[in-house]
């Protein structure tokens, strides 16, 4: 049996599903509010009650770390209660997450989330051009670094900031331009932020790994003023030009290396081919990031391929 780890109306993770329907391979899938109760563990085994059936943890032959997690404790509504098990409750999903990771599977929950200042750290490693950053919240050092590369962005050092308002429209914190104007109207100290150097870009290449192989897309997103900084700010009306793309090996092989170290089967991460020098420069990695946009412009069916995977 496989279980999934996903969360609601996750598309993804539905179109994954059709294909393992199809292989007839059975699946059993947690969403974040899927209702999961352990009923007993010790040291050869386990059984938990998703749903009301009852899965033992012999049963599970492979996993798959989408998105979402656990709570073993959601029964208990109490909140004087639940917030004295919460040490209890923080002890046992740790370990019962150890278990789960000795079970052959895509993606792991301890490293769903990725820091981008280690990831820069890998970089360097590695041998991985990445763009040149600065982590400030004094107006001076930032002052001095825009000096230096004379063009630099600013975006979140964890997850992007994401809102819905009232009226249900979605608000994100994009990557965006910082210019001098915008520093000048900065007090001397502020919250520390994560500043960049903006590379100039050819092209776009969003991609897709999965155990060894990567699937890559360019993105012509720097002629549109909407999307040359990030092209996720997409233009609905006048959309991106898009095409399968190859990597170098030689680049490829360094990837795998640095993914290896994190210890990542599965992920999704964007680059830029510089107009300037004509390099590539890593920018940001997802290990839990959408796919779909890869998988149906250039046909690569990544659905299908985990769900083999799987």
């Amino acid at each position: 049996m496989i279980l999934i780890f996903s969360i609601n109306n996750d598309y993804s993770t539905s179109a994954v599903i059709s294909w393992l329907i199809k292989f007839d391979k059975s699946f059993i899938r947690i969403n974040e509010d899927t209702l999961v109760e352990l009923l007993w563990l010790n040291a050869l085994d386990f059984a938990i009650m998703i749903n009301g059936k009852t899965v033992l943890g012999s049963q599970i032959t492979k996993m798959w770390y989408r998105r979402g997690g656990l709570d073993l404790f959601a029964k208990f509504k109490n909140d004087l209660i639940k917030s004295y098990l919460r040490t209890e409750h923080t002890a046992l999903i740790e370990y019962f997450y150890h278990r789960l990771d000795k079970i052959p599977s895509i993606n792991k929950s301890k490293n769903s989330d990725i820091n981008k200042l280690y990831l820069m750290d890998l970089c360097a490693q590695f041998g991985i051009l990445a763009p040149k950053y600065l982590v400030t919240g004094c107006k001076k050092a930032l002052t001095h670094f825009f000096e230096q590369e004379k063009c630099i962005i600013s975006k979140p050092i964890s997850t992007p900031f994401s809102l819905q308002d009232d009226g249900g429209f979605s608000h994100m914190a994009y990557t965006s331009m910082v210019n001098r104007e915008d520093i000048e109207a900065l007090p001397g100290q502020f919250v520390p932020t994560f500043f960049q150097q903006a590379i100039p870009k050819a092209y776009e290449i969003r991609v897709f790994y999965l155990n060894g192989k990567f699937y890559a897309m360019a993105i012509f997103s720097q002629n549109n003023s909407n999307t040359n900084v990030d092209f996720r700010n997409y233009d609905r009306d006048k959309p991106n030009r898009v095409a399968p793309y190859t990597l170098e090996k030689t680049y490829e092989q360094k990837l795998k290396k640095m993914l290896d170290a994190y210890g990542l089967n599965c992920a999704s991460f964007d680059v830029i081919y510089s107009s300037d020098d004509a390099n590539y420069y890593f920018l940001d990695l997802n290990p839990v990031g959408q796919f779909g946009m890869v998988s149906s412009p250039c046909n690569y069916n990544l659905e299908r391929e985990i769900a083999m995977a799987l």
